[in-house]
């Protein structure tokens, strides 16, 4: 037997490994040595130039903005994600004493990148997440302090930031309580200096209170001029309450879109009001609008350039501007109001208390309105200067009618010497025309005028809207003389007046007045002593 079939096998030699086999074992050696030194290398540029430690994140905030930034709570994270947290983070305007509430907390934020991008895309962050976001706006107006603050350089670049549940308070210098918009949810994606970012919102509108949801672009941000900075979107508004606004109610909904620059934004779109009412009248009526305008988004300001509204069976085309006033709180409303073969019965509707409104006819309107901003009640604050005419107009009262008709039969030829008139003639006021001015509630008639068959008159005076009260003087021509308007005694009594009312050709030209109340109204002669009548009651003596 060979000797080393029974040498134990410690004593055996081993096999030496190929030469291919030691290349790869030094080929690995040598890799890891690399990562191992590439990682070494990477902590220690990290270390030095770590970007998420406080100081490097507090210089980057005051940076973009002219804020100090403070913190109760700082640590950086390492794993899964480079990054850092911040807690109750405060920034205070540069120059604004330290008494004064700060402009904005965060209770906590979030910094997040990947390492790669450390080193690949430096600047980059993958996610800033801000949790308890509350930001505190003065007064429109107030003046600010100059601070001497100029935008650092900044090549930051963030993919995404999320402001759910944030929240932006607007003070007003009236000391009433602060706008506050709260928003449910806010991301922005692509976000940095040059850059265009993506933004998509909902929030709560605080006036009129109402629910908002708006997608789009915004940017690159134009630090020299915020106006010319571009902007685009498309935008719901739900529920609305425009019972926030004195005088008016109802639920307003409204979808559009919005293009352009900052500073001249041009939004169209649609507003429906399935129960618009001026809330003195308490008749409610559908309404919807569609609107072409143009909307300042430095300082809120709206230029109504083509609005058509539409409510009842009466369409309005309506033009002019939302504005500021410099030195002056508050908007102004300045619209022109411009109606074509129109219902004045749906005009009427929006106003009168009276369960139908007091006239019905076709109408054609002009109007001028300004809508100052204030406390007062909307029927006292409106200012509005009309022309105005109704043809076919027909008094929807059976009893105002009535008068109406029983004039016309009186004053017409038709009716001389006790003839019966037709049946069927036409009884309605035709060829209502005049100028009106509303001020503080009431409204006051010039040129007014009106035809029925047999008389016409011209009318000057007053209507006011909050009680109704009416206070009208004019002039009543009619086709026949004085004394031939009644019958009996009364026309010999009148036969000496002939002459004094007596028009040039003929007829007579009688002073009257309309007076009482829209439901309570008053007509006669408008003379010293003379009597007035009230349908349905007995003739008393005028007061002078």
């Amino acid at each position: 037997m060979s000797r080393t079939i029974f040498e134990p096998a410690s004593q055996r030699s081993t096999p030496k490994p190929s030469a291919a086999k030691r290349r790869r074992n030094l080929i690995v050696v040598a890799a890891l040595g690399v990562a191992l030194l590439a990682i070494l290398l990477g902590g220690i540029v990290l270390a030095l130039h770590w970007p998420f430690s406080k100081e490097r994140i507090t210089q980057s905030l005051q940076g973009a903005f002219p804020v100090t930034v403070t913190f109760d709570k700082f640590h950086s994270t390492y794993f899964p994600h480079p990054g850092c947290v911040a807690e109750n983070v405060v920034f205070r305007r540069l120059g604004r004493s330290a008494d004064l509430p700060p402009i904005a907390t965060i209770q906590r934020l979030t910094f997040a990148a990947h390492y790669s991008e450390l080193f690949l895309r430096p600047g980059y962050l993958a996610r800033v997440i801000t949790e308890g976001f509350r930001i505190q706006v003065p007064a429109l107006g107030t003046p600010l302090d100059e601070t001497g603050w100029k935008e650092a350089p900044s090549t930051i670049r963030i993919g995404e930031v999320d402001a759910d549940g944030s929240s932006v308070q607007i003070a007003r210098k009236d000391g009433k309580p602060p706008l506050v918009f709260d928003i449910h949810t806010l991301k922005l994606t692509s976000v940095g200096k040059n850059r265009t970012m993506s933004y998509t919102v909902f929030l709560n509108n605080a006036l009129p209170s109402g629910e908002i949801r708006a997608h789009g672009k915004f940017g690159p941000w134009n630090s020299s001029d915020a106006g010319q900075t571009p902007a685009s979107g498309e935008y719901t508004f739900t529920n609305a309450d425009l019972g926030s606004f004195d005088g008016i109610a109802g639920m307003l909904g409204a979808t559009g879109k919005v293009q352009g620059l900052l500073g001249h934004l041009e939004t169209q779109g649609r507003i429906d009001i399935p129960d618009f009412m001026v809330k003195h009248s308490k008749h409610a009526v559908r309404v919807t609008i569609d609107y072409h305008a143009f909307v300042d988004g430095t300082n809120g300001d709206v230029a109504l350039e083509r609005v058509g509204a539409a409510f009842l069976k009466t369409r309005v085309a309506v033009s002019g501007k939302v504005a500021g006033t410099e030195g002056k709180d508050g908007k102004t409303t300045v619209v022109d109001l411009n109606v074509r073969d129109g219902r004045i019965q749906d005009v009427l509707r929006l106003f009168v208390t009276a369960p139908t409104p007091p006239l019905n006819g076709t109408t054609n309107f002009r109007a001028h309105v300004i809508l100052p901003p204030g406390d007062e009640p909307f029927l006292r604050k409106v200012r509005l200067s009309a022309d105005f005419g109704v043809a076919g107009g027909e008094f929807a009262k059976s009893s105002t009618q009535e008068n109406v008709d029983s004039l016309s039969d009186k004053a017409s030829k038709t009716n001389v010497g006790g003839k019966v008139p037709d049946e069927d003639a036409d009884k309605v006021m035709s060829n209502i025309a005049g100028h009106v001015d509303l001020r503080g509630g009431t409204a006051n008639f010039s040129n007014f005028s009106f035809e029925v068959p047999g008389a016409s008159a011209q009318m000057h005076g007053t209507f006011n809207l909050e009680n109704t009260a009416i206070d009208l003087h004019g002039t009543l021509k009619t086709e026949v003389e004085l004394s031939q308007m009644t019958n009996g005694f009364k026309s010999t009594l009148l036969k000496p007046l002939n002459g004094v009312f007596k028009r040039k050709h003929a007829g007579a030209v009688v002073p009257v007045r309309l007076v009482g109340t829209y439901r309570d109204p008053h007509v006669g002669l408008d003379l010293p002593g003379a009597a007035v009548l009230s349908p349905g009651a007995k003739p008393t003596a005028a007061k002078n």
